[in-house]
């Protein structure tokens, strides 16, 4: 389906296999805010493995992608090194700013994520941090802002939902009228006061995107309501009443 592909697309998971059960993460995957206003975000680091991990994190411009103009100029991140030991997690924050004559639109940049080799460094305990070790990770995550309208534009067509191998699926186009990026929440109603969440979607400054997906735990309640939310501001941008 459509939006788990766009999932794939925009959805970093970074997991370094060391043992069956071994593995490192990193959340959130994303900023997607104003940078007009200035946008802030901490990142939090997670080590489940066995083994001490240190990482160096690195603004870039992201220059293939069309769509968005260059931001990793405006970005400043705290600490820019950072060591995570075993069952350990650790936050780098995250600022943006936009100037001030700025053009409306969208805007990226990668998070060069990048492991390093992690010699004793003074005042650290007598664990080695994995010296020697060759580079494991070495990963680009893309976070997005925007500057433009406060409030986001946008159109829903065909809604529908449809049966499947006996699930439930809400079908819809969504146009995005605003002239910047907006992250959307898709929720139903069912019976009066039963919200379901039906997924996340990203759209860009002018954007049609095909909305397809399915409503989990619903059963056989009808859905009376189709609700949109900023994610952002978490306030209701669009509801549409469904036959």
């Amino acid at each position: 389906m459509f939006l788990k592909k766009l999932f794939l697309k925009f959805l970093l998971f970074i997991a370094v296999s060391l043992s069956a059960s071994a593995y490192i993460n990193l959340s959130p995957t994303t900023l997607d805010k104003n940078i007009k206003a200035g946008a802030y975000q901490e990142f939090t680091l997670y080590n489940d493995t066995t083994i001490p991990f240190r990482y160096k994190i690195t603004p870039m411009a992201m220059s293939e992608n069309k769509k968005v103009m260059d931001m990793s100029k405006w970005i400043e991140v705290y600490p820019k090194i950072v060591t995570v030991r075993p069952s350990e997690s650790k936050k780098f924050k995250v600022y943006v700013k936009a100037k001030p004559d700025s053009p409306e639109g969208d805007y990226g940049a990668f998070l060069n994520i990048r492991q390093m080799s992690a010699p004793k460094l003074k005042g650290e305990e007598t664990e080695n941090l994995g010296a020697g070790m060759v580079i494991m990770v070495n990963v680009n995550m893309g976070i997005y802002g925007y500057v433009g309208d406060e409030v986001p534009k946008i159109e829903v067509i065909e809604p529908s939902v449809y049966k499947k191998e006996g699930k439930s699926f809400l079908k819809m186009k969504v146009k995005n009228k605003t002239n910047r990026l907006v992250k959307m929440e898709v929720q139903v109603e069912g019976k009066k006061g039963y919200f379901f969440s039906v997924g996340n979607v990203r759209a860009f400054k002018g954007e049609n995107l095909v909305f397809d997906n399915e409503i989990k735990r619903i059963e056989d309640m009808k859905v009376r309501k189709i609700i949109i939310k900023d994610t952002e501001t978490e306030k209701i941008i669009r509801e549409v009443k469904l036959k």
